[in-house]
């Protein structure tokens, strides 16, 4: 019987990864140089060394990076201004309250960056638990931030579902032994995903809350 729904946070309740990735193409762009896309696709739901603006600097000696990332900041305000949940996020939410269902989050993001966008669009009530880089040694694709979130309910990994966009997200939540749905979104539609992915979906409007947690069921 599942009991909880445990949710990544950028790129699946709010698509923040498209509209970082077209803030870093802006600069680049100006500057004439192309962006290293597979590289930022690579490291998409995970947390390394990986700096966006690496191959830039290296090739504008001239530039500074406490200038860009002030500009690049400035654009993604302004790209997001009026970001909203992605499609069916919010129906998600109010069903999975309706069901009884325990609603978290687990993200390798920072803990306020979370909590400010959730806040932002009036959501954060609907979650009973979120987990971030700010809670754990190691982030996606170690499975520490989901076995935290399964021990906090004090749960079976057969117990919860996991929505994911990204690679590095889904495996987290396999190695887990979580089972897991991908919602990918316009930037992680071309990732390679696990094959032990439970479901795969274009937007959660393609199968309700309830569709998805028989579908579920139903594998075990």
């Amino acid at each position: 019987m599942i009991k909880a729904i445990i949710f990544d946070f950028d790129g699946l309740i709010l698509d923040t990864e498209t509209y970082e990735i077209q803030s870093y193409q802006q600069i680049y762009e100006e500057h004439q140089i192309p962006f290293p896309h597979q590289r930022w696709l690579e490291n998409i739901g995970t947390q390394g060394t990986f700096n966006p603006f690496d191959e830039l600097l290296h090739a504008k000696k001239d530039l500074v990076l406490e200038k860009l990332d002030l500009e690049r900041n400035a654009k993604y305000e302004q790209l997001t201004i009026d970001i909203q949940p992605r499609e069916g996020v919010l129906e998600y939410l109010i069903r999975g309250k309706e069901l009884g269902l325990k609603l978290a989050i687990a993200s390798s993001s920072s803990k306020k960056w979370v909590t400010t966008y959730l806040e932002r669009l009036g959501i954060l009530p609907y979650f009973d638990c979120i987990h971030t880089s700010d809670d754990v040694k190691k982030v996606k694709p170690d499975p520490e931030l989901y076995i935290k979130t399964i021990n906090y309910f004090k749960l079976q990994p057969e117990e919860a579902i996991v929505f994911e966009d990204s690679a590095n997200g889904s495996l987290a939540a396999i190695r887990a032994g979580i089972p897991c749905v991908i919602v990918p979104n316009e930037t992680t539609s071309t990732l390679i995903f696990h094959e032990k992915v439970a479901l795969r979906l274009k937007s959660k409007k393609e199968k309700t809350l309830d569709e998805v947690i028989s579908y579920i069921s139903q594998l075990k």
